[in-house]
């Protein structure tokens, strides 16, 4: 099999690497530690038979990636390897087109696994997705249930410490609709100040201390 490694850590990159080559008998033909080194390497990209994809990027979001590559016409499949887990992150990947998740904490036999499996045309999820995927499905009260789409970019947008300004222009929406979005965010998750809701943001997955504005 040949292989794109796209992950910032070096150590965890090194030893990714030393499996798909010595555990399964693979070729990395594409290693970055950025998405624009990616990026630069698309057509390689469109060679390979499986990605192994981190989400938190330094520059960007893997998941987000994962549409570019739709958009660019790579149909390879993609393994998320991440240490992110919240709702959100559980959410968003749920509805990619991405063809596995593995937590960085699981053991290397189930990475393994998973490689398999996606090899052989299938999918596969660790444990640990699977199961807050299916607590996300029962919680009537979680935001997937009470916020729109338009709202969980916003209050990612905000969580990220944007202002009502910047998301307008992002989202290309009046500044009032922006503050009309965000009393409807923190009304329906029962949130009452910006620090409320930038903690919610941070806990579930919305953002990340890395990405505070």
């Amino acid at each position: 099999m040949k292989f794109a490694l796209v992950e910032d850590q070096l150590m965890f990159r090194s030893m990714l690497r030393r499996l798909l080559v010595e555990d399964c008998g693979g070729t990395v033909v594409l290693e970055a530690g950025t998405l624009g080194e990616v990026r630069a390497g698309m057509e390689v990209l469109r060679t390979v038979d499986l990605v192994l994809l981190d989400i938190r990027m330094p520059d960007g979001d893997g998941v987000d990636f994962v549409d570019e590559m739709s958009k660019a016409r790579v149909s390879a499949p993609v393994l998320l390897c991440s240490s992110s887990c919240e709702d959100y992150i559980v959410h968003r990947v749920s509805r990619s087109f991405v063809q596995g998740f593995v937590h960085k904490d699981e053991e290397p036999k189930v990475l393994m696994t998973a490689i398999q499996m996606i090899a052989a045309g299938g999918a596969f999820f660790s444990p640990r997705f699977v199961q807050r995927r299916r607590e996300l499905g029962q919680d009537q009260e979680n935001f997937t249930k009470l916020l729109s789409d338009r709202e969980q970019e916003l209050l990612r947008l905000l969580g990220a410490g944007h202002t009502e300004a910047e998301i307008a222009a992002t989202l290309g929406l009046g500044v009032s609709t922006v503050l009309t979005h965000k009393r409807n965010v923190m009304l329906k998750l029962d949130l009452h100040t910006a620090q409320d809701l930038q903690k919610f943001a941070l806990k579930s997955g919305f953002t990340t201390i890395d990405r505070l504005r």
